[in-house]
């Protein structure tokens, strides 16, 4: 789905507004919440015995946490974001169907440009303050998560025609309050339609899991709502290029509310209470927006 661009936002240092003019079907925009803290603990042990079973490699569970904006400009928030996290995708869109959501993703699904195709395999969670910056001194859960997604990644741009494919150095890179691993894989294509890629790519396991179709069932079974746009992607695009984001750290806004969207991946090795300490940290990147909006008044 393309989303054209309807509304202005005014960004400079005097005037930071969004005013939804758009009437919302509030009928279809339910809040409804997915898993809390409990919730999430319970399906990672499900999910566990789903993967040493082998019915599954890994698949990535999300939580919803909710945040009161009562007083907050959505547009201030906007900018803090751009401002905090100047690596990720920021990014703001309406919809009738869908409501108003903020985004603030670390995570790059797709760029083609000219013919060169560049996809970042991000995978595997740390506090920022205890990651070590040397890839080969995180645990193995987190370095086989990220292995799996850019194992699936190569497979996937291969099968698309994607020629003289290339796995960069693991890296290490922040995302706010927590850090990943990744890899940056670089090819050549001759077709240009980067939708077509980004179909063929999508839902990678760093959002979904492996093998895609088991992992998707999986989720339907222990997750009680529609993931709506989360895991999603977005970005901008025109007629030969586009630079995609995988619509992860995500609100969705409900007037005075707001519902946050983030996810853990789970392999053979995850501990509930580590998987629901791991997604905590990452709400913390709006969280502590908010909290910061907040003081300032």
């Amino acid at each position: 789905m393309c989303i054209r661009p309807d509304e202005e936002l005014l960004l400079d240092s005097d005037t930071l507004s969004f005013k939804a003019e758009a009437e919302v079907n509030r009928a279809t925009r339910a809040l409804v919440r997915g898993l809390d803290r409990a919730g999430v603990a319970r399906a990672v042990e499900k999910a566990v015995l789903s993967i040493r079973s082998g019915a599954v490699e890994k698949v990535v569970l999300a939580r919803t946490f909710d945040a009161d904006l009562t007083g907050l400009s959505i547009g201030a928030l906007f900018g803090a974001a751009t401002r905090a996290l100047p690596e990720a995708f920021i990014a703001i869109t309406q919809t009738e169907q869908f409501g108003l959501w903020l985004g603030a993703s670390p995570e790059r699904l797709l760029k083609v440009h000219e013919q060169q195709v560049e996809v970042d395999a991000l995978a595997g969670t740390m506090a920022t303050d205890l990651a070590p910056s040397a890839p080969s001194d995180w645990g193995f859960k987190e370095r086989e998560e990220q292995a799996i997604v850019t194992r699936m990644i190569m497979s996937e741009l291969k099968h698309a025609g994607v020629e003289d494919l290339v796995a960069g150095e693991l890296r290490v890179t922040q995302a706010g309050p927590v850090a990943h691993l990744y890899t940056r894989v670089q090819g050549l294509t001759a077709k240009t339609n980067a939708m077509d890629l980004a179909k063929a790519l999508h839902p990678t396991p760093a959002v979904g899991g492996t093998p895609v179709h088991e992992a998707i069932d999986l989720i339907r079974q222990l997750e009680p709502r529609s993931r709506s746009l989360y895991a999603g992607y977005w970005g901008p695009v025109d007629a030969e290029d586009a630079e995609l984001f995988v619509n992860i750290r995500c609100m969705e806004l409900f007037d005075d509310q707001a519902l946050l969207h983030v996810g853990a991946g789970i392999t053979h090795d995850s501990d509930p209470d580590r998987e629901c300490d791991e997604v905590e940290r990452k709400a913390r990147t709006w969280l502590d927006l908010i909290d910061a909006q907040r003081a300032a008044g």
